[in-house]
């Protein structure tokens, strides 16, 4: 079972987009990332390996595979048990919260199989364990041409129920002295969600997405570059979280007064556009830098989003850079988002509204990071990278409860040689 976390951005999941890559020294690191939700929520661990080679002098190549562990507990939609306000479809009286044991689905008594989840408490959301193992591949093409420069890449992802593909093609081109550098890019992921058990699908689905980048960076001075980028996001086919679940007022009880669960039901197309917006500064006298970020995004689900970013670039000697760091994010909650939705797609369909979810991630929210980088310099050909972040997520709706939204705490390490 695998119900990802979302540690950052809520918005757009696209295939990755090479915007702006440099030419680098050849290569080859290996980073180790452990994403740790509290209160034994979302665990992630990740190991990236990455390697870049020169072909000849206007051609190169970098290759990343990636291994996530995933394991925990994470909301599986319905509200806690005290909040739920169910009416009997017979004869739509109230049904005490008092009354009520935990949750099922359907096509649990049908199965056979366990229920998705039990509540364990009348106060807090119901948790489904999740585990999953995650196998990616990312290999990038970099040809350099006169003052272009032309990035195609193709990505590679695999769980027990998800297997995705995704083609980029990136450009960037320099002019004005150099001083001047445009970019642009457009990538393409096909992803197929494979049912199991634990899902509200019982056949495999598709999904594409769409996604162009038109940006520029310029250098206002010696000390000052500035960067703006727009993006263009468009995403079709089968777009609902198949493990996420929902409760409607009118819906049955099983024999054992557990709550009749339904899967949720997002539109079928997204569109998205987002602007983003950076200006770094160098500030010699300290042997520093100092760069801020704005993000502008919203959506066709209703969401609209900001995200505030800065960063301080502190060196010490020849050999160590550290960086603290604060990002804020906030969001409004998807047009089809609460914790409980009218009528019941068997008992009352007429009352049902066209589309409903309760994951949390399309709610009402915001989030902050704190956190610190270091690139320590061991040798001219080996460098160390250690990082530490903090992040937290708030409800604001004032419905859906506090201990829903994760808090979690990022740790990288990474060794690096060069060649």
């Amino acid at each position: 079972m695998s119900i990802k976390p979302t540690p950052w951005a809520i918005g757009i999941g696209v295939p990755l987009i090479a915007a702006g890559q440099l030419r680098a020294e050849d290569s080859i690191g290996y980073t180790h990332e452990t994403y740790a939700e509290d209160h034994g929520r979302m665990t992630v661990q990740t190991e990236y390996v990455r390697a870049h080679g020169t072909i000849n002098p206007t051609a190169d190549f970098t290759l990343i595979g990636v291994y996530d562990g995933i394991s925990g507990a994470t909301p599986i939609g319905a509200p806690a048990i005290d909040q739920l306000t169910l009416r009997d479809p017979r004869t739509h009286q109230p049904i005490p919260p008092s009354t009520i044991t935990g949750f099922t689905r359907p096509f649990d008594g049908v199965s056979g199989a366990s229920p998705t989840s039990q509540a364990t408490s009348h106060t807090q959301v119901p948790l489904a364990g999740s585990h999953d193992i995650r196998r990616g591949l990312d290999l990038l093409a970099g040809f350099t041409l006169g003052p272009g420069r032309l990035i195609p890449e193709f990505s590679y992802s695999k769980e027990h129920d998800y297997v995705s593909y995704a083609f980029a093609l990136n450009g960037t081109l320099d002019f004005n002295n150099k001083n001047t550098t445009l970019n642009a890019g457009w990538s393409h992921a096909y992803d197929q969600v494979i049912p199991n058990q634990f899902t509200y699908i019982t056949s495999r689905q598709t999904k594409n997405t769409d996604t162009f980048i038109l940006g520029l960076s310029q250098i206002l001075t010696p000390r000052t570059i500035a960067s703006a980028n727009v993006t263009v996001t468009h995403e079709d086919g089968y777009l609902n979280d198949p493990y996420r679940s929902v409760v409607f007022d009118e819906t049955d009880l099983d024999p054992n007064a557990r709550v009749i669960l339904h899967g949720e039901k997002r539109p079928s197309t997204r569109d998205a556009q987002a602007m983003l917006l950076s200006l770094t500064q160098a500030v010699p006298e300290m042997n520093a830098s100092v760069e801020g970020t704005y993000r502008f995004y919203h959506d066709s689900y209703g969401i609209t989003a900001h995200t505030l970013g800065a960063a301080w670039f502190q060196k010490f000697g020849t050999a160590v850079v550290v960086s603290p760091s604060f990002r804020y994010y906030r969001q409004t909650a998807a047009d089809f988002y609460a914790i409980q939705f009218p009528g019941d797609p068997t008992n009352d369909p007429a009352a049902v509204p066209r589309f409903y979810s309760s994951d949390y991630r399309l709610s009402f929210l915001e989030t902050f990071t704190v956190g610190v980088d270091a690139t320590i310099k061991l040798h001219e050909h080996w460098e160390l990278h250690l990082g530490y972040q903090r992040y937290w997520m708030r409800g604001l709706d004032h419905v859906t409860l506090q201990s829903t939204y994760p808090n979690a705490q990022i740790y990288t390490i990474g060794l690096n040689f060069s060649y």
